[in-house]
């Protein structure tokens, strides 16, 4: 066999990339339910983030914060036509918001304590900032008022830029903010461009301080984290009463 053909050379290339190929097609499956475990833990733990159980750096084994949020957290999926909770469609059943806009069933986390007490309602928020979607949570208070907390687990923005919407001391600013008015009307939470005027009463109750040369991003996560509670305004407003 001459090993100098151009037979020989396009045989044993052909061969090499199977060979590759099936190598990490095998890698790949055999990863899959790992990474696909790996990704809804990280989803969980953004939840509870969101909701004050746990940190970003949390230093507690995966298996105890696991725990944590089958003790704590109960997932529902809300029918956000009608406001109110359905038992026709299960929470895993539930995929991501695609870009084309809303979905009517979305899955909404409750947290309680020790005691049973309802502490925090956790809605999922996503839409276009510059480059990506971002997906992420955004959680309230017992009174359906007061935001508790914000994270994004996923996007696709430019770090140091729209990026820092996983800054922790930017998402620390959500806190304490309201979505309702004080005549009981839904005006959300804007990202301001600039810093927020505390002297300013309806900046210093429903906005946060802009993020820096991420205008786009800045104005994208005002735009579906108000879009994302109106389509909850109903759920919330039952829940109220409730």
């Amino acid at each position: 066999m001459n090993k100098n053909s151009n037979g020989y050379v396009l045989g044993f290339a052909v061969a090499v990339c199977v060979a590759v190929s099936t190598g990490l097609a095998i890698t790949a499956n055999a990863l899959k339910a790992t990474q696909e475990a790996a990704a809804e833990f990280d989803r969980q733990k953004n939840v509870m983030i969101a909701a004050g159980l746990c940190a970003a750096d949390d230093p507690r084994p995966r298996a105890e914060l696991e725990q944590l949020y089958a003790d704590r957290v109960t997932e529902s999926v809300v029918d956000t036509e009608t406001g109110k909770v359905t038992t026709e469609k299960k929470p895993a059943e539930i995929k991501d918001l695609d870009e084309a806009g809303q979905r009517r069933f979305r899955v909404v986390a409750t947290t309680k304590d020790a005691a049973g007490k309802l502490e925090a309602v956790v809605l999922p928020i996503s839409g276009r900032g510059l480059w990506s979607t971002l997906y992420g949570y955004l959680a309230l208070d017992a009174d359906k008022n007061h935001v508790r907390g914000i994270t994004f687990y996923k996007h696709g923005e430019t770090p140091g830029l729209g990026g820092e919407v996983e800054n922790p001391q930017w998402q620390a600013q959500w806190r304490g903010k309201t979505i309702f008015d004080d005549s009981g009307k839904l005006v959300s939470v804007r990202v301001k461009k600039g810093q927020v005027d505390d002297e300013i009463p309806a900046e210093k109750k429903h906005a946060v301080d802009g993020l820096s040369g991420a205008t786009i991003t800045s104005n994208g996560v005002t735009r579906f984290v108000a879009a994302d509670l109106a389509a909850f305004e109903d759920y919330l407003k039952n829940q109220k009463q409730n």
